[in-house]
């Protein structure tokens, strides 16, 4: 009986640990699935995903070369995770540039897919232009292939300019700005690498002109425009650059800080970007700013939001933000590296910690410090196309190609951080 005695509560230990490991349910522990389509990171570049809670405490890590396609788990011999994650990609391009960006306050249980919006294709050479019949009042020449641009003010007959190319036979937009604010166009047709052509500027065609009204109490800080062939994406291999934004009063902006946009009707759509406040980068300064595509806009309207940065501190940040966004995000340096650090955070986390690295990034990456990296500037944004951070979310990851080919453009305020204070 004695014997009996001791075996029975063995049994009884074993059958309850049994027990206790199959009701383990794995959907508790489920953190995040995660999917990256060929081309969207380094081949030749060990790339990492971790997720964090709220705490910055590192719940899973995985590594992966390329493209890849995994769940992430917590660990089952602890309690289930509650609460919001925190999803966090660290890559390296061209063995050299850190890319590190997390997103916090994201749901557990969250399916994202990177669907590669941003490959650009190999540069395959240059043409090459002389110039003849320079108007006198020219003041600079933008000359635009698909994705690439030059632009010059020293501009004489004597001298040969280029631009480079994605492809043969392509469309080239050869623009003269004037010092009047108007501008003066020929488009060169089926230009391939290696070509050489004279430009004759007495058949020029007059651009036509949008006025875009600054409705802010601000100053004009600069402006971009690029031009789209209608059936083409938005993605930037497919762009023509067509003014150049900080050129001066007359030029680039009127005396009523008014945007000058300037523009052959050839284009089908546009992107327009504009930005009004401080200088850019200015510390402690502020700049407001809108990207749209489609038509150009008429007016620009400042975002009715501010914020302020309460701590910098990566351990326990904290800012102050007031009106409606969608999210806000913080761009963090390294002076010790080449790279940076983005965080997109839902409007709801005003403080926190930002994640830990995991032991195995700190083993491939050695050089690369979490304590290096210190905050610079923080922006505030409104998608015109969602209502909020998860809206976004599931639209980005849930919709394949370029972004603004599905979305109508954004609004950000900048704020950049005094970091002598």
């Amino acid at each position: 009986m004695k014997k009996l005695l001791f075996i029975l509560p063995l049994l009884i230990l074993i059958s309850c640990e049994e027990t206790e490991e199959s009701d383990i349910d794995l959907g508790d522990y489920h953190l995040f699935t995660a999917t990256f389509e060929e081309g969207e990171l380094d081949d030749n570049a060990t790339s990492f995903i971790f997720i964090s809670d709220n705490e910055g405490n590192v719940l899973a890590d995985s590594s992966f070369i390329g493209t890849a396609s995994f769940e992430l788990f917590a660990d089952t011999s602890l309690s289930p995770p509650t609460g919001k994650i925190g999803v966090t990609i660290l890559t390296k391009h061209d063995g050299e540039y850190f890319d590190i960006q997390t997103n916090l306050g994201i749901d557990r249980g969250s399916e994202w897919t990177w669907h590669n919006p941003h490959y650009e294709p190999e540069v395959i050479g240059q043409s090459y232009y002389t110039f003849i019949n320079l108007p006198d009042d020219l003041i600079r020449v933008i000359i635009s292939s698909n994705g690439h641009y030059e632009r010059t003010s020293n501009i004489n007959n004597d001298d040969t300019y280029e631009v480079s190319h994605y492809e043969n036979l392509e469309d080239v937009l050869i623009m003269g700005l004037l010092n009047d604010g108007t501008a003066i166009y020929k488009f060169v047709q089926d230009v391939s690498a290696g070509e050489t052509h004279s430009i004759d500027f007495s058949g020029f065609s007059v651009a036509n002109q949008i006025i875009m009204n600054n409705n802010t109490d601000l100053n004009y800080d600069y402006s971009i425009l690029y031009g789209y062939d209608s059936n083409d994406s938005f993605i930037s291999y497919k762009r023509h650059r067509l003014n150049h934004g900080d050129f001066g009063e007359g030029v680039s902006w009127d005396s009523n800080q008014n945007f000058i946009f300037n523009y052959p009707p050839e284009f089908g759509k546009f992107r327009t970007s504009a930005y009004v406040g401080d200088d850019w980068g200015t510390a402690g300064g502020k700049n407001w700013y809108q990207s749209t595509v489609g038509e150009i806009p008429t007016t620009f309207e400042k975002y009715d939001v501010d914020i302020s940065v309460i701590n910098s501190e990566i351990n326990n940040f904290e800012v102050n933000l007031t009106g409606p966004c969608d999210q806000w995000s913080m761009n963090l340096s390294n002076s010790e590296i080449s790279g940076d650090w983005v965080v997109y955070i839902n409007p709801s986390i005003n403080n926190g910690k930002l994640p830990l690295f995991p032991i195995s990034i700190s083993n491939e990456y050695p050089e690369l410090l979490r304590e290096d990296f210190i905050m610079n500037r923080v922006v505030v944004t409104d998608w015109l196309c969602a209502e909020n951070q998860e809206e976004w979310h599931n639209l980005y990851f849930n919709t394949a190609g370029y972004y603004l080919d599905f979305c109508s453009g954004y609004r950000n305020l900048i704020h950049w951080l005094d970091l002598l204070d």
